[in-house]
């Protein structure tokens, strides 16, 4: 009987005799529960190894590949791996970019970026015929200089001299400053080779001094002389 419950009262436990024996149809024997912690075999050393280096190669994004010769790339996420020397090799400069480049650094400052020239001062080479003329008419400007007044297009430019480049730039480089001249700002002549400089300079060997504008027009195409 229960202190607290005087109705309630304590399970009866039944006799040796009634309990379930080992024979009877409802006896299932528990076995006894060996601990196995002192059975427990320890992971092999390579296996360690093998998980370190998979994690080192996934937080260095196969960056740390080039520690050990692949020399592989990391080129973002989702990008290929590909190796620098399978890199596409840049595309070599043309006549025209190299040329750009000589005019920027020999001619703009007075011809200017747009190839039109200082009113008075510098004639423009836009539109102009001594560029887009014969070859020899330009090569003979470049390699030996022009001196006094020259009218382009109806218009008079001033007497300033410009300075000869034969001695400063190579025959590409003339050849590839002259390529540009006479197919920018809408010009459209053909294009101008370093055997063709060398052949002016030949033509020309025995000018001294500048030409003027009208030294110029008088040489005719293909010229063997000055």
């Amino acid at each position: 009987m229960s202190e607290h419950n005087p109705e309630l009262q304590a399970p009866k436990v039944p006799p040796p005799q009634e309990a379930i024996q080992p024979h009877a149809p409802d006896f299932v024997e528990t076995p006894d529960i060996v601990s196995s912690e002192g059975d427990r075999e320890p992971l092999p050393v390579w296996l360690y190894l093998i998980c370190g280096f998979a994690l080192f190669l996934a937080g260095s994004s196969f960056e740390g590949f080039g520690t050990f010769g692949r020399d592989l790339m990391d080129q973002g996420p989702g990008g290929p791996i590909a190796s620098a020397s399978t890199q596409a090799p840049a595309a070599p400069a043309t006549p025209m970019d190299l040329g750009k480049a000589v005019y920027g650094q020999t001619c703009a400052n007075c011809h200017q970026s747009t190839g039109m020239g200082q009113p008075g001062t510098y004639p423009p080479l836009a539109a102009s015929p001594f560029v887009l003329g014969p070859k020899d008419h330009l090569l003979a400007i470049l390699l030996k200089g022009l001196q006094g007044p020259v009218t382009v297009n109806g218009n008079t430019f001033g007497t300033a001299v410009m300075p000869a480049q034969e001695t400063v730039l190579t025959s590409e480089k003339l050849a590839n400053l002259a390529t540009f001249l006479r197919a920018s700002w809408g010009n459209t002549a053909d294009a101008v080779t370093p055997a063709d400089v060398d052949d002016a300079k030949t033509q020309f060997a025995s000018k001294k001094d500048s030409w003027t504008a009208d030294q110029v027009l008088k040489i005719p195409p293909d010229a063997k002389k000055p």
